[in-house]
């Protein structure tokens, strides 16, 4: 841009507190974003200088980035939350790097570094003073809480769309300013653990997930805010008095008083929940505080964070939450949400944990659409803890393929782009041919790998010299057939690392000496069977594993 250019950046609000002695403090409501990015900017700039040896400018950038308090000691003007502000300190001290868990800030600070690598002084000079005089920012400061997340909503209303994430962030900081300081606190010390619980987890994924369970029904990503306002709105004490709620007094709200009383009494037994009587005699739940409901989130939070992180005191039950992933299963967390939610014995979840790899696995492997999973877990939260798992074993009958159509499909389905369902496939099989009572566990993480008998390369010049040529020992028209029978689970194995490499692409005669090194059953037996193997042994081995299969993957 010209010298005389000017290039906004757009606003910040500020939420001020009193002034005091030493460092006085800014919490930004909105701005977090563009404020740490442009000390990551600065911090490169300065880094740029150093190399150019301009110490007053290094000087002078430090200033911008580094204060002192009433210790003297020095510390970074930007503060981040408590999840990110390790990362972001390792990084503006050039400290650690490789212990850095936001790759945000790695991405930002390697892109600025990038983009600047080839400055010249001058060039560095021209662009360091049009930041510092050309870049222009407005700054909204306001005293009162309420008014700084009223004027964050109002901002965001236009321009760029804010995640929903973080309109329910505002949405719930800001109806808990109207509150007294306490409780404002309360709400957000809830939130900062939920996000602290979600690290790495898509907190837009929970939110959905999370109001499908309560209101037990798909809630959209589309929707997510209406719903997840209309639900607060319904819920929670003095929120009548919000804007939105004259919104929403006009629609008709589902009363979900019973989701809600199966919520704080599965959730968390400390919860202090209150009943009254309607005009006709019935329990109903009274409004709960602000505060109980951001508590509910956040359990809700923790019971989400172990599911995707498989982090249960139970072996069995994270064995068969690595299985549903396996097999992309994320539907099913709506459901789960809940399950895991409530007072029921570790045996019964393990046997629900096998009806939904049993129903996902028919499915996906049946091609059914995956559209319609939302609808059918959400209506299984309805479900009461009686009878559960033979409840819901029949309404996950109800859309469960037919064992003639999963047995047909089973032989032809191709698992290319899908390796961990592959192995997890293979797995089942393996147990079930070694007739597994529970002693054996087969670790296909790192050290075992999906193995193709007719290798998935078979024409390229380098794979003919290095390890024979396939296409020729296939016969005619083989590159044709070759990319339809190659993902097929005949096809298939598990191999040790260190096996498969000495495997490789080589021909079939030399694979099988690998084979016959395996410990695993299922890869023993195809050296054993076949002394050769072509696209009609792969046939024969698919029609055999899938009337395997077809016993192995039955609701129980």
């Amino acid at each position: 841009m010209k010298t005389n250019d000017t290039h906004l950046l757009g606003s910040l609000v500020c939420l001020t507190d009193q002034h005091v002695a030493g460092i006085n403090t800014l919490e930004l409501v909105d701005g977090q974003q563009r404020i740490t990015s442009l000390t990551i900017l600065l911090k490169v700039v300065q880094e740029r200088f150093k190399h150019l040896k301009e110490s007053d400018i290094v000087k002078e950038i430090e200033s911008y980035l580094i204060c002192k308090g009433i210790d003297r000691k020095l510390r970074t003007k930007v503060l981040l939350g408590d999840l990110d502000n390790p990362d972001y300190i390792k990084l503006m001290k050039n400290e650690e790097r490789d212990l850095i868990k936001n790759q945000n800030l790695i991405y930002a600070y390697d892109y600025f570094s990038d983009r600047l690598s080839d400055y010249s002084n001058d060039k560095l000079n021209e662009f360091y003073f049009k930041l510092l005089n050309n870049v222009k920012v407005i700054r909204l400061d306001v005293d009162q809480a309420k008014d700084a997340y009223k004027l964050f909503e109002t901002i965001n209303n236009r321009g760029l769309r804010l995640s929903p994430t973080d309109i329910i962030k505002n949405f719930l900081l800001g109806h808990a300013s109207t509150f007294s300081e306490e409780t404002l606190q309360k709400v957000r010390d809830n939130w900062k653990h939920i996000i602290i619980n979600l690290d790495g987890i898509d907190t837009d994924d929970f939110f959905r997930q999370y109001m499908s369970s309560i209101l037990k029904r798909k809630v959209t990503k589309s929707k997510l805010i209406d719903q997840f306002k209309r639900h607060y709105l319904n819920k929670v004490e003095d929120a009548d008095k919000l804007p939105e709620y004259q919104l929403y007094s006009d629609i008709e709200i589902e009363n979900d008083d019973d989701e809600i009383k199966s919520e704080l009494s599965d959730s968390n037994d400390n919860l202090q929940v209150d009943f009254e009587q309607d005009q006709n005699g019935n329990s109903k739940l009274k409004k709960i505080s602000i505060t109980i409901f951001s508590q509910l989130l956040k359990e809700a939070s923790i019971i989400y964070s172990k599911m995707l992180n498989r982090k249960f005191i139970n072996g069995k039950i994270n064995q068969h939450l690595f299985n549903l992933q396996r097999i992309k299963s994320f539907p099913s967390y709506i459901l789960l949400l809940d399950i895991f939610q409530r007072k029921l014995k570790e045996n019964i979840i393990i046997g629900l944990l096998k009806q939904i790899e049993v129903f996902m696995l028919r499915r996906h492997i049946c091609e059914y659409r995956t559209g319609e999973l939302d609808d059918i877990f959400s209506n299984l939260v309805k479900i009461s803890n009686e009878n559960i798992t033979e409840e819901i074993r029949k309404q996950l009958s109800k859309h469960l393929p037919s064992d003639y159509d999963f047995e047909g499909k089973f032989l032809l389905h191709s698992y290319k782009g899908n390796a961990n369902r592959a192995k997890y496939v293979l797995e089942m099989l393996e147990y079930d041919l070694i007739d597994d009572k529970g002693e054996y566990v087969l670790n296909t993480g790192n050290e075992v790998h999906l193995e193709h008998v007719i290798p998935q390369t078979i024409n390229t010049k380098k794979s003919k010299r290095d390890y024979g040529n396939w296409e020729k020992y296939l016969g005619a028209g083989s590159l044709d057939m070759h990319k339809d029978y190659i993902h097929r689970i005949g096809n298939l194995t598990l191999l040790a690392q260190k096996l498969n490499i000495v495997a490789s692409n080589n021909p079939y005669k030399a694979k099988c000496k690998e084979y016959k090194k395996s410990n695993i059953k299922i890869t023993l037996s195809i050296a054993d069977q076949f002394h050769e193997f072509r696209f009609t042994e792969i046939e024969k081995r698919s029609k055999d594993l899938a009337k395997i299969a077809h016993n192995i993957w039955q609701l129980q």
